[in-house]
């Protein structure tokens, strides 16, 4: 059977969110596909509702303590934008190339730097390849973790050219050991600079330095006398290249349209893709000169990318899973809430959303996705790898968050009673199905029979009395967390 407008959304979300909303999926029903499709991709033109700065996250409630400006803080940030947003393809993208540009907080050992990588991550996401490329390049996050501190002539690093190469543009097989030299001479010239200790005595002093002089504690540096200004031939091309000419060049290789399409489409669609499908998006990358959006669009519209091979035959990441039911719950809007109007770049976030998101980040280390503690230089390996027997341990113990807090049913309670209530369901049955809505579950029929059952056990109107409700609501989150079907995108 053909799929419904409603279906064909639902799947989008699926893919190119952490999962739609009963909000969400509603509303592109609503406008149609198309609509749906460019609002998702072309986020720019949609209004962020995420102001939150990086730096709240950093310093400590207890104005006594000093501030914590490490990744450990600041990756906080990033995941309490994926649960909050209404850009979440801004937050799916950078995702991806948080994995495709793999840099582990192990190695660089540096906050300020780390949270410039997840900047310039989230801020080029959709835009052009070769930019998003240099920009990550340069960044000194990427630098200390590839040993690229600096490189000069006579001791140029192939290390870093070989990662290019290989894993950020053409892959392997598109190249020789010679334009891997060839590459680190161009790059000679490069280093980086760090700051961060000179801007004051203690954190919250260097924090302020830098949010006073709106600068980042670190930067590249190019230093024209270190570097081999002779020529270099490179993929059959010889000419005096410098690190930036050499880069464009392989962003706009046809080996590096089809290496980055074919993640993309792993990524958002299926393993093993047709080589059709691939040839298609290639084009639009090269014809659009690597514009990632253009190719999100492509994937998008692409008739493959709504067929039987696709739809709920993909295996949630812990990102799609853990936010994703955090968003299905609309705790994002709630902890934006607790947040408060009055949140500034030097006042840290309330206690209970620094806890909040700390039990999301928690749950998706555990389940294998450790933001910004990528498992080596590869990223991580996506599709059914996320589910082991130990990973799906992990995901078992998560049901939810925020539904009692120590004086009985607290937010996430009320919000899906709310999401309950506006249905009227007065069958166990209806009741069931709005169940399935909220947290958008395709389901088998024994674990659909296994919802009726709960409904007829507590009534279909379980959901008007908060006591009750809150653990009916947690038990079939417990119980559903054991599934397939909860772990299907």
């Amino acid at each position: 059977m053909p799929l419904t407008v409603r279906e064909k959304i639902a799947h989008l979300y699926r893919r190119f969110s952490f999962g739609g909303t009963i909000g969400e999926i509603e509303h592109g029903t609503a406008i149609g596909l198309d609509a749906t499709i460019k609002a998702l991709v072309d986020y720019d033109s949609v209004p962020g509702n995420y102001n939150v700065h990086p730096f709240e996250f950093a310093w400590n409630v207890d104005e006594k303590m000093e501030a914590e400006p490490g990744t450990y803080r600041f990756r906080l940030w990033w995941i309490f934008a994926m649960a909050s947003t209404n850009r979440p393809l801004q937050e799916k993208l950078a995702l991806f190339w948080h994995s495709h540009f793999a840099v582990s907080e192990k190695k660089v050992e540096n906050g300020p730097m780390m949270l410039d990588y997840m900047i310039v991550l989230r801020n080029g996401a959709n835009g052009q390849f070769n930019d998003l490329l240099k920009s990550i390049a340069k960044l000194p996050a990427m630098m200390r973790y590839l040993d690229m501190e600096r490189a000069f002539k006579g001791h140029p690093n192939e290390n870093f050219a070989r990662e290019v190469m290989e894993l950020f543009t053409m892959g392997i097989g598109n190249y020789t050991e010679n334009d891997v030299q060839e590459v680190s001479r161009s790059l000679t010239g490069w280093g980086l600079l760090d700051t961060f200790y000179e801007g004051g005595k203690n954190n919250n002093e260097r924090l302020m330095t830098l949010y006073r002089e709106k600068r980042s504690a670190s930067t590249f540096c190019l230093m024209p006398t270190m570097r081999d200004s002779e020529p270099k031939t490179i993929l059959g091309q010889t000419k005096d290249f410098d690190g930036d000419q050499v880069l464009d060049m392989l962003a706009n290789r046809p080996e590096t349209a089809h290496y980055i399409c074919k993640k993309l489409w792993e990524f958002f669609a299926y393993e093993n893709p047709e080589p059709e499908v691939i040839e298609r998006l290639s084009s639009t990358f090269l014809k659009s000169k690597g514009n990632i959006k253009q190719v999100m669009m492509a994937i998008a519209k692409s008739p493959e990318f709504y067929s039987e091979k696709c739809v709920l035959k993909g295996y949630k990441s812990p990102a799609d899973y853990i936010i994703g039911t955090v968003r299905q719950m609309d705790l994002g809007t709630e902890l934006l809430l607790l947040r408060g109007k009055d949140g500034h770049p030097t006042k840290a976030v309330p206690r209970v959303v620094l806890d909040q998101v700390s039990t999301m980040a928690y749950f998706m280390g555990r389940a294998g996705l450790d933001i910004c503690y990528p498992e080596d230089v590869s990223g991580w390996k996506w599709g059914k790898n996320w589910i082991s027997s130990s990973t799906m341990t992990t995901r078992m113990q998560y049901n939810g968050m925020m539904i009692w807090d120590t004086k009985g049913p607290w937010i996430a309670t009320k919000t899906t009673q709310t999401m309950m209530a506006s249905a009227n369901p007065t069958t166990p049955e209806k009741a069931a199905e709005r169940f399935k809505q909220i947290f958008e579950l395709n389901v088998s029929p024994k674990t659909d029979e296994f919802l009726v059952n709960v409904f007829k056990a507590q009534g279909a109107n379980c959901y008007q009395e908060p006591g009750k409700w809150a653990g009916v609501l947690y038990y079939c989150l417990k119980m559903l967390s054991a599934c397939p079907d909860m772990h299907i995108c």
